[in-house]
């Protein structure tokens, strides 16, 4: 990793434990703030599904009062709404100010009394101990500096019997990750092959596996904790369009950083490495493999 404060607040090895969270929530928060306009628009069918997917999961019923953490875009906050009625309350949570504020106001258009998004950190989401029914976290949990503090609040912020569920990313195809470590490789400072806080690449190791789920959240109080695993595969239509979703996502903070100089080579290098990934009829196949894990508070 960059041991700069320079490249995007990443923390670095010199600083305290709580220094270093600082950072890094600092860094998350810039990263989705650069791409809260073209996040829906570039990546927005797959994480609408997501959304959809790990509502259905929850288990939401009409009248519950529910906490997204991570809400980003509303991919879990609105199938949320809809699925608790006019007689329940959705409350989303980003660390992002651009993106609280621009899914604050699609709510606002919507006319969505019952929802209300704003600036806040999933470690301490400032509600009342029993709050909700339901918590739910898309696809955020993983890069959070402190998973158990994320999920200890979430517990906390349930009723007795209250449900969570969240979405993360299963195992990934090795080769996908090539046409992206092509490009950074051109940063100044390349990020290594692997590092404890993982960067651009992934996320924190106890959501590498179904086992490891299960037993961060049974550290964290949960219960009747399941996890499956789905698999899709999406079709890359060109380089260009996979280049331009690179750019929309929380990665863009280290393309970036790419010296203007560099950044065509680096474009360049990505897309030679994508088209290496091309099956035998000529299509880009990009497997990907979600887990929805659910829990409950006793």
């Amino acid at each position: 990793m960059p041991t700069t404060t320079e490249q995007g607040k990443q923390p670095t090895q010199e600083q305290t434990p709580e220094k270093a969270r600082a950072a890094r929530k600092a860094f998350i928060a810039e990263g989705f703030d650069l791409v809260a306009d073209t996040y829906d628009e570039v990546n927005g069918e797959f994480f609408r599904a997501n959304g959809a997917r790990l509502v259905a999961q929850a288990g939401l019923r009409p009248g519950d009062r529910v906490l997204d953490l991570g809400c980003g875009r509303g991919a879990v906050l609105f199938p949320a709404a809809s699925a608790v009625g006019p007689d329940g309350y959705v409350a989303g949570l980003d660390l992002s100010p651009r993106m609280a504020h621009a899914t604050a106001a699609q709510v606002a258009a919507r006319g969505l009394r019952n929802v209300a998004v704003r600036v806040g950190d999933a470690e301490d989401p400032g509600f009342p101990a029993g709050s909700f029914e339901a918590v739910l976290a898309g696809l955020m949990i993983f890069i959070t500096p402190d998973p158990e503090a994320v999920l200890r609040s979430a517990r906390r912020v349930l009723t007795p019997g209250g449900r969570f569920a969240m979405s993360s990313f299963g195992s990934v195809d090795p080769r996908w990750t090539r046409p992206l470590d092509a490009a950074l490789a051109f940063l100044e400072n390349p990020l290594p092959a692997s590092s404890p806080t993982q960067g651009a690449r992934g996320g924190h190791p106890a959501f590498d596996t179904v086992e490891s789920i299960a037993s961060l959240l049974d550290a964290c109080g949960f219960t009747e904790v399941r996890t499956v695993e789905e698999r899709t595969v999406g079709i890359v239509e060109s380089g260009d369009a996979w280049w331009r979703s690179q750019w929309a996502t929380g990665r863009r903070i280290w393309l970036e950083q790419i010296p203007a100089d560099r950044l065509p080579a680096a474009r360049a290098a990505a897309l030679a490495a994508l088209e290496s990934l091309r099956d035998a009829d000529g299509i880009l196949r990009n497997p990907t493999t979600l887990r929805y894990t659910t829990a409950r508070r006793e």
